[in-house]
């Protein structure tokens, strides 16, 4: 089961800025992007109680209550939550999650292999509404990443959009700076699985 600590005065700060928004049942949602990437990032979101789902573990405050997502949730373990005020007596929300740079992979692990880790657990899944899966192919010494589209990605008219605005997106905030370009080298063909 995953720790968290949250001051007293942090639990103060977050019932309030929950009760100004007057929705029932509004959570706070701790949550980690990129895990085990260069560019991994923990934030704090308001969630609306219909985005809570099964996956999600829950830790009861006083008045309001803390939700992780369990895919996450070795990032976030031991994560503490303070509130102090800055120099200018301003609310200053801290939030330190010493596992948040845990490595599931060697620490000698190639680019190869993160970048294809990352993509097998995070990118490909998100096309998988579409029907689509993206594979990684190739990652050369200038950093181009080459990869195949398959399912329903296959001769898709949004595929190049997918690949610039979504893939390199997300590739260039988890790897920042180790990614030049990022290539499709599918031989795509219209099917009757394709997309849209």
């Amino acid at each position: 089961m995953t720790k968290i600590s949250v001051s007293e005065k942090a639990q103060e700060y977050f019932l309030k800025i929950i009760e100004k928004q007057k929705m029932e049942g509004l959570a706070i949602r701790l949550t980690a992007t990129n895990v085990g990437t260069p560019g991994v990032q923990c934030g704090i979101l308001y969630c609306p109680k219909e985005y809570i789902t099964p996956r999600d573990e829950h830790f009861q405050m006083k008045g309001f209550e803390i939700v992780i997502d369990s895919s996450v949730s070795e990032y976030l373990n031991e994560s503490i939550i303070d509130l102090s005020t800055n120099e200018q007596g301003e609310d200053l929300l801290t939030f330190h999650a010493p596992n948040l740079n845990k490595q599931d992979l060697p620490e000698d692990a190639t680019l190869f292999d993160r970048l294809k880790k990352f993509i097998d657990s995070t990118v490909s899944p998100s096309l998988a509404s579409h029907g689509g899966a993206v594979t990684l192919e190739e990652v050369t010494e200038d950093g181009i990443v080459k990869v195949k589209f398959t399912g329903g990605c296959l001769g898709c008219s949004m595929v190049g959009i997918t690949l610039k605005e979504g893939i390199q997106t997300q590739l260039n905030q988890a790897f920042p700076g180790m990614i030049k370009d990022v290539v499709d080298v599918t031989e795509h063909k219209v099917n009757e699985n394709t997309y849209g």
